[in-house]
């Protein structure tokens, strides 16, 4: 599963986009849509997460295939128009973004481009919100009384900050800065860390219910710092590429 494909990801391509005729009822559409698609990707990941290598598995289920990762609309002139069926990488029928999400008067909503149809955005919103609600129910139900405000706060800030810092990340590939995206994952990847120092340090009791707790955000923040250090990879490759001779640091 690759990031995406640098060839058929321009830069400046906002330069082109020209302007939408849209008001705020259909941008809150074309949110809503989005929103179901990182549910379908959460679904997916729930129902896949203990099996192994389940990221591919479930990208391959969400449409993505290794030339997937780019945005749609930026593949080659060849390409099959929005919601027909086509092959991935993989040998799959894939369709570029599925045809239920939006309403009937929205059908022109799957050629507008925007982050939130990245997949690395769909797929780390989507780890982040299993990982906030998988929180949320520790400490209402399960918690030890020992995890106090201070050590609630400070897990929540750890999951802000990575979560932040991909975004930022995403918003940097979009724009073509490939050295800006690798900064901002190394932060992401460093409270991603952060974020598993403090899970070891909870005071979890040997039952079933804690267990579970802690297995499900650690295989989420390892998953997130997998696709992060795919996309760090591809960005190093992109710079080699583009400045023969030049590494990163």
């Amino acid at each position: 599963m690759s990031a995406h494909d640098f060839d058929n990801f321009p830069d400046g391509e906002w330069e082109d986009r020209g302007e939408l005729a849209w008001n705020e009822f259909d941008w809150q559409q074309y949110l809503k849509g989005n929103e179901k698609e990182i549910a379908r990707f959460l679904a997916l990941y729930l129902q896949h997460k203990d099996k192994p290598e389940h990221l591919d598995e479930v990208a391959k289920l969400m449409g993505w295939g290794d030339e997937e990762w780019a945005p749609a609309d930026e593949a080659d002139d060849d390409a099959p128009p929005p919601n027909t069926s086509t092959e991935t990488a993989h040998g799959a029928e894939m369709t570029p973004f599925p045809p239920d999400i939006f309403d009937d008067d929205f059908e022109d909503a799957v050629d507008t481009y925007t982050i939130h149809k990245h997949p690395v955005f769909i797929a780390t919103r989507g780890l982040y919100q299993h990982l906030y609600h998988t929180w949320e129910r520790f400490l209402a139900n399960g918690s030890d009384p020992s995890v106090n405000a201070a050590s609630a706060w400070k897990f929540g800030a750890s999951l802000h900050a990575g979560e932040l810092n991909s975004i930022m990340a995403i918003h940097a590939l979009d724009l073509g800065d490939f050295t800006l995206t690798i900064c901002h994952l190394k932060n992401a990847l460093s409270a991603v860390n952060h974020s598993l120092s403090l899970l070891h340090a909870l005071p979890l009791v040997n039952n079933s219910a804690h267990g579970q707790f802690f297995r499900d955000v650690q295989v989420a923040l390892f998953d997130l710092r997998e696709i992060w250090l795919r996309v760090m990879n591809d960005c190093r490759e992109e710079n080699r590429r583009r400045a023969p001779g030049e590494g990163e640091e």
